[in-house]
């Protein structure tokens, strides 16, 4: 028994790897040429055979059927006797779609009927004028298992697949092993023992390749998706007339991932808003001047410690007034608010508040956008909408590369440690003048010939006491700007495990998570860009009424 589950999982696994690159090679089939097409419509020839052949020797009757029927209509496009039109794409992905049902559920439906599907097949082949070339489902028998033959692939690539919370964990360890070894040496170092302080620098250059080797195993490139977010875009314009084109621009930028598979329903409600709220109609593109295609991209990028991902269009953009409007007369916003266009925009966020004037199979009830903030901000991220009216539309996503071991800045402050990520870290400095706090914890920092914002960390958190006599500057750099965190202390440099925070704390304005120290004690991970948020709203309301100070 446990050698047969382990045969259905593999075939299982080998099929879906096999289907991932049969829709993407369908999918460029609708816009490339025929000699270009030659080398798609042979991989997803080979690969549906491949299929079969595995069905056949597993005894699965109805995708052994089914992958034959559809190598009888792949046939006819490689003698180059129809060209792959729309509604042949379109079937296609439908049977491989349905191809896909029958193998993720072998054990049950591996033998089901599956006539009805055949005859749909039938109708394709119809469609591309081969009536008498027979697509009926082959007889059962040996003839199914002969499809097993020299031309297909031995088996699925070599490689196991490993369950994410098994890696979750993994990372999780290592991560305590890490805060292990920081304590180890720390011994060591009061010890004063040569031979232990070898074995401790041993000891941290090892974790340091296991934390790389853990953490890498958890980066996926962010294309891992492409193909799915290729079909929605197809889709979605095909059901409401309209003519859009898709394009992944950085999908080689990894994230962790638990990010990439949490992003999966925020990106399918943006990408459907684009196509539904973004993009005209053909004819209404084609008064205004624009092609009939409208386009839509996905871009990713790394900017320090985050990946910037972006999701724009260039149709009709977002009319700021009648959201205004809509928010109104629900009582969301006061109707004589005085809000900029990039305020009038983010309205969008407040549930019930739709740039559609319809409720239809792809949107217009205005609950998604609200789900997309909820979503990225757990995931420690920040969501922004942009917009040009007649020219489109950009949502910009801010996220952390990785949820789980992060280079960190070790701080203190009274009697509280803090960590601030790596990633954003410039320099430290020393403040000058220290026991003369900062007037409401704000002020400015005179640095490279420019004034950035300071805000000290004692007022923020409302620690009490006072700042102390040598207190520190640590310069960080967002997208925003420089801003200094005026410490008591810099302690050094080290890695941890962020560990999320419970109810209590998990909303708490400027914090990222928690981490354990060596001595077994709790710190909080803070929220860097968040921080730089606050700290230039304050510089904006106060200017340099918050003093001017000197560091060295």
């Amino acid at each position: 028994m446990e050698n047969d589950d382990l045969m259905v999982r593999m075939f299982v696994e080998s099929c879906l790897e096999q289907l991932a690159g049969v829709e993407a090679a369908v999918l460029d089939m609708e816009v490339r040429g025929p000699d270009e097409n030659e080398a798609r419509i042979d991989a997803v020839f080979r690969a549906a055979h491949t299929i079969k052949g595995d069905a056949a020797a597993l005894g699965a009757s109805s995708p052994a059927a089914f992958c034959h029927a559809v190598e009888s209509v792949l046939e006819v496009m490689r003698e180059r006797r129809v060209a792959p039109t729309a509604r042949i794409v379109g079937e296609l992905l439908w049977a491989f779609d349905f191809l896909r049902d029958i193998v993720t559920d072998v054990r049950r439906r591996g033998l089901e009927d599956v006539s009805g599907p055949l005859g749909r097949l039938a109708g394709l082949a119809e469609v591309v004028k081969m009536r008498t070339s027979g697509v009926e489902a082959p007889s059962e028998g040996p003839d199914l298992a002969a499809a097993a033959d020299e031309d297909a692939p031995s088996g699925p690539a070599p490689g196991i697949a490993v369950p994410a919370k098994e890696l979750d964990l993994l990372v999780d360890r290592v991560g305590e092993l890490g805060i292990a070894q920081t304590r180890l040496a720390g011994a060591a170092g009061r010890l004063r023992d040569r031979d232990l302080d070898l074995i401790c620098e041993e000891l941290e250059r090892l974790g340091a390749e296991l934390r790389a080797q853990a953490l890498g195993m958890r980066m996926l490139p962010l294309e891992v998706n492409m193909v799915k977010y290729r079909r929605l875009v197809r889709d979605a314009a095909d059901l409401l007339g309209k003519k859009a084109s898709f394009a992944l621009l950085g999908g080689a930028v990894k994230l962790d991932k638990a990010v990439i598979d949490r992003l999966n329903t925020p990106f399918i409600h943006l990408l459907r808003n684009a196509v539904d709220h973004g993009l005209e109609t053909p004819a209404a593109r084609a008064s205004l001047g624009k092609p009939e295609t409208g386009v839509i991209e996905l871009e990713a990028g790394r900017q320090g410690g985050e990946v910037v991902i972006e999701i724009r269009d260039d149709g009709a953009g977002v009319d700021g007034d009648a959201l205004f409007e809509k928010a109104a007369r629900k009582g969301l916003v006061a109707p004589d608010a005085a809000l900029t266009e990039r305020q009038k925009c983010d309205l969008l966020f407040l549930r019930g508040v739709s740039t559609s004037g319809r409720v239809d199979a792809v949107s217009g009830r205005g609950v998604g956008m609200d789900a997309v903030r909820e979503c990225v901000r757990s995931l420690r991220g920040d969501v922004s909408i942009h917009s040009r009216p007649g020219r489109g539309t950009t949502v910009r996503i801010r996220l952390p590369v990785s949820l789980a071991i992060i280079d960190c800045l070790r701080v203190r402050v009274g009697e509280s440690v803090y960590f601030l990520h790596m990633d954003y870290v410039e320099e430290c400095l020393e403040l000058s003048g220290g026991e003369n706090a900062l007037p409401g914890g704000f002020g400015l920092l005179p640095l490279h010939g420019g004034l950035s914002p300071l805000l000290e960390l004692r007022v923020f958190f409302e620690l009490g006491g006072r700042i102390g006599p040598r207190p520190q500057v640590v310069v960080v750099n967002v997208g925003e700007g420089q801003f200094g965190l005026v410490v008591d202390e810099v302690e050094g440099r080290g890695q941890t495990v962020l560990k999320e925070l419970g109810p209590p704390l998990a909303n708490v304005p400027g914090v990222l998570g928690g981490a354990i120290t060596e001595n077994g004690d709790m710190a909080l991970v803070l929220d860097i860009p968040m921080l730089a948020h606050t700290a230039l709203e304050a510089y904006e309301k106060t200017g340099a009424s918050g003093g001017e100070r000197n560091a060295r």
